[in-house]
């Protein structure tokens, strides 16, 4: 009988520990998930890193530092000009270049360069219109400096002869557009002095 009374103690004692053993268990389990959600709260997400940063795209960089930029775009030369040269007017105010389409050539560096600290501006625009065979035509577009006057870059645009605007228009940014921009920061400095100032002699003062 004691035997028996002895069993039934060690089975009532071994069902509690079976019971009892799921619930240990899932104690720590719980603590863990507390301990990283206290972690995420004590450390929240990273701000975007300058790699994040530079996912910006190239041309909204080049926008950027070419915006309110003074351009000047001469009169093209050649055959069917005018949609050429309104085109890429077009290509530079949608950008928020400020385009002088008034202004005449000139004939050297330094009158580039001259005009451009007169007239405060980054660049000149100006370009060449050519008809080819099998109603083709090519455009040549230079880029000048405002600062130095002297050429930065020059690029050709071959195509259809009624569809050679618009190619024009859709492309000049992609195939100049840092060209502009550098031009464009290059003129927010200040600008060297290389002509002595003009002066007047009025006699010996009294």
């Amino acid at each position: 009988m004691l035997a028996l009374h002895r069993l039934v103690l060690a089975l009532l004692a071994l069902a509690v520990v079976i019971a009892t053993a799921p619930a240990v268990e899932a104690a720590p389990r719980r603590a863990k998930s507390h301990a990283k959600a206290s972690a995420k709260a004590k450390h929240p997400p990273r701000a975007p890193t300058r790699a994040a940063a530079r996912a910006k795209s190239k041309a909204e960089v080049q926008e950027e530092a070419a915006a309110g930029g003074r351009i000047a775009v001469f009169a093209f030369q050649g055959a069917d000009t005018y949609s050429v040269h309104d085109h890429v007017i077009k290509a530079l105010t949608e950008r928020g270049m400020k385009v002088e389409a008034a202004l005449p050539p000139v004939d050297t560096t330094e009158q580039y360069r001259d005009m451009g600290a007169v007239m405060e501006l980054a660049a000149y625009v100006h370009g060449h219109v050519k008809e080819l065979p099998a109603d083709h035509a090519v455009a040549t577009i230079v880029i000048r400096s405002g600062v130095t006057g002297k050429k930065l870059a020059t690029a050709t645009f071959t195509g259809y002869r009624r569809g050679l605007p618009e190619d024009v228009e859709e492309k000049l940014w992609q195939r100049l557009g840092a060209t502009f921009a550098r031009a464009c920061v290059e003129a927010t400095k200040p600008r060297p002095h290389h002509n002595q100032p003009m002066r007047i002699e009025a006699g010996t003062p009294l």
